[in-house]
């Protein structure tokens, strides 16, 4: 089966992966337009997922599941923080409870295998990262995109349910081939920096109507100002303080989206996340997503949003709304 959908707001997005958890939460300024196609086969995914601003994504890959991850534009987007250095490509095993940044016109292609799908080496592999030769991913992520390309002009040349079987077993027996010649690498110690950041959001969350300082978050986390900044520097390239008005921002935004079913005012919304003073919150909010907070309650200039609220539909009930492209 292939699907393609589009989002005008991140909170849609975070769903369209099947079997995945995730959230995403935008970090750079301008409107929101994202985009993920997928070819659905027995144990077997390949999906490609677009999106034009940045983005926080908090995620866990489906249980037993390996990745093969490709990023077709080549340029300094990544998924996980640290592993730029491992090119544009390579393999994830344990995707479990990450947190990543993605780079505005970000371009993320992905092979998702279900570990019964595989061989049994790589099923018993314990290894977090690893990296692919540059050359064979390229010629493997280029074939993926072309069946990508074939689906979505609907001229997908295994449209038969009788060639799906086939098809899966040809892209797993590439995906093992890739595999035996990709090197294991080491957790990139970028990692601590990730557990630190954990940390800093998980407060926000826990308290989001607290004046969250610097300091304040030292002393609750037991961790020094320093260490909080230089790793949330690290790791996202944003400043802490400005990241902790993005995460409090991003949380605002999804209340108003669920009070389009549940009517709220948005200055208590306001004040939920800690933003006492209208103006300046309307400032900012306007200034990160391209809206006000009245036309993100209203759903004005938002067509992919408009018709719901903070809507967790999966991509399969997308075909109701008119966003919807696909065939099996």
């Amino acid at each position: 089966m292939y699907f393609e959908t589009t989002f005008h707001d991140a909170v849609e997005q975070e769903t369209s992966l099947p079997g995945w958890r995730q959230e995403y939460r935008q970090v750079s300024t301008g409107g929101y337009d994202g985009r993920t196609a997928a070819i659905l086969l027995p144990g077997v995914e390949i999906l490609r997922e677009t999106i034009s601003v940045g983005t926080e994504q908090a995620f866990s890959a489906p249980e037993g599941s390996v990745i093969f991850y490709y990023y077709p534009k080549r340029d300094e987007s990544e998924l996980v923080r640290g592993e730029k250095a491992l090119g544009v490509s390579g393999f994830a095993l344990n995707w479990t409870n990450r947190i990543g940044f993605m780079d505005a016109g970000s371009d993320l292609l992905m092979l998702v295998l279900r570990r019964n799908a595989i061989a049994q080496e790589v099923r018993d592999n314990k290894a977090q990262l690893v990296e692919a030769p540059l050359v064979d991913s390229a010629y493997l992520a280029d074939w993926l995109l072309s069946l990508l390309g074939a689906a979505s002009q609907q001229s997908y040349p295994y449209a038969r349910e009788d060639f799906d079987d086939v098809l899966a077993d040809v892209i797993t027996d590439r995906f093992e081939l890739l595999f035996q010649k990709s090197v294991v690498c080491e957790t990139p110690q970028i990692a601590d920096a990730e557990k630190i950041y954990k940390k800093i959001r998980d407060r926000i969350f826990d308290a989001p109507d607290r004046p969250h300082t610097v300091r304040s978050l030292s002393r609750d986390l037991g961790v020094s100002a320093f260490d909080l900044r230089a790793s949330c520097q690290s790791f996202s390239q944003i400043p802490l303080e400005k990241m902790l008005t993005l995460l409090r921002l991003n949380g605002a935004r999804r209340d108003l989206l669920r009070a389009r079913c549940a009517p709220r005012k948005v200055s208590d919304i306001a004040m939920d996340w800690g933003f006492f003073h209208w103006s300046r919150f309307a400032l900012r909010y306007r200034s990160l997503f391209d809206e006000t907070p009245s036309e993100t309650l209203r759903g004005q200039n938002s067509p992919a949003t408009r018709h719901h609220c903070a809507c967790s539909a999966p991509h399969h009930e997308c075909a109701q709304r008119g966003e919807y492209t696909g065939f099996e």
